[in-house]
């Protein structure tokens, strides 16, 4: 039993070692496919659609994300994996039926006021015209109970941290896509 044990032990080390050599993360959040993704470094010069790794603004940024640790419904301090919606310069409409940038809305961007259930209102940044100022990035994450920049507005540049491509992801393991909304 005990060379079954250092086996597991051993594998499983090996694999955290050798995710680390291929820059992996691994993706538990439904706000993206889950899976692997790999991280490619420096993500400048930023660009719209792009998917990046991001430290999420802490609670004092906006109330959804103090709502949001209150809760539970995500750890504090755990990198994301979000898409980039819009950069300095360009102009985001947040309304009660979707996000839109410079004209264009983004598919399943619709903003949830209550969790699923409808046990809990859901903060969400107010609705209205944005014109992203140099420094700004609004993220966004395609799909119902997604917490993006609808819920906390625009996050500085500075939370950027890598620009990631998925490497091994499950195709529809979103929660909304799961459950029909």
């Amino acid at each position: 039993m005990f060379w079954i044990w250092t086996g597991l032990i051993t594998l499983v080390a090996d694999v955290g070692l050798w995710m680390q050599y291929q820059h992996l993360v691994f993706n538990d959040s439904t706000c993206e496919p889950v899976g692997l993704y790999q991280l490619l470094g420096s993500p400048y010069p930023l660009h719209d659609g792009e998917l990046v790794e991001v430290e999420i603004p802490g609670p004092s940024h906006h109330a959804a994300v103090a709502e949001g640790l209150k809760y539970q419904w995500f750890p504090a301090g755990q990198p994301w994996i979000k898409e980039i919606a819009a950069i300095p310069g360009q102009t985001v409409r947040l309304t009660r039926s979707g996000v839109g940038v410079d004209g264009h809305t983004l598919p399943n961007s619709r903003v949830d006021r209550w969790t699923p259930g409808h046990h809990h209102r859901i903060v969400h940044y107010p609705f209205g015209t944005y014109h992203l100022k140099r420094g700004q990035i609004w993220l966004y994450a395609p799909g119902n109970y997604a917490f993006d920049s609808s819920y906390y507005g625009p996050v500085p540049e500075t939370s950027i941290l890598q620009r990631a491509v998925p490497w091994w992801t499950i195709p529809g393991s979103q929660f909304w896509l799961r459950n029909g909304d």
